[in-house]
């Protein structure tokens, strides 16, 4: 018998269809123009509960990733893969230059563009996470460390 059991439930059951478009002709005129025939399959969106898993919200994040660009995206990106179980990465901003391979200039800008989407939130020698962003926990946990985020936040 199972420790314990997963909640799941059954949002939608279907079919879906997917289409090949002409994509050259769809950049240079705009027209969609199909190519072949549909491809129809069977459908199922299944809510499970998210225990132990991390939610990354990537939506959130793609007009964010196209103004930070190459080396401030590293940035970012060290950032997200290597803060602790609370969200935080306790570093200073020559030790993260110095591990991303990036200057100290484009380490400021990335940690500048992010506190203004208010994606982190800084304090001397410590960056915080969004917890919309990424977390690590149960369902609860969102929202401790939104709260937690908040006090990080004000105490700058």
């Amino acid at each position: 018998m199972p420790l314990h059991k997963k909640e799941t439930k059954t949002l939608y059951q279907g079919k879906e269809a997917y289409v090949q478009v002409d994509l050259e002709k769809l950049s240079k005129t705009g027209e969609i123009e199909l190519v072949g025939d549909p491809f129809v399959a069977d459908a199922s969106l299944t809510k499970v509960d998210r225990n132990g898993f991390e939610i990354t919200y990537l939506a959130y994040l793609f007009d964010v990733f196209d103004q930070l660009g190459g080396q401030k995206y590293k940035v970012f990106k060290y950032i997200v893969e290597h803060k602790s179980s609370d969200n935080t990465l306790i570093i200073t901003n020559r030790e993260l230059a110095q591990k991303c391979d990036v200057s100290t200039k484009t380490v400021s800008d990335a940690l500048r563009l992010l506190r203004e989407k208010k994606l982190i939130a800084t304090r001397t020698g410590a960056i915080m996470v969004l917890p919309k962003i990424a977390h690590r926990g149960k369902k609860g946990r969102e929202q401790f460390l939104m709260h937690k985020f908040e006090e990080f936040s004000n105490e700058e």
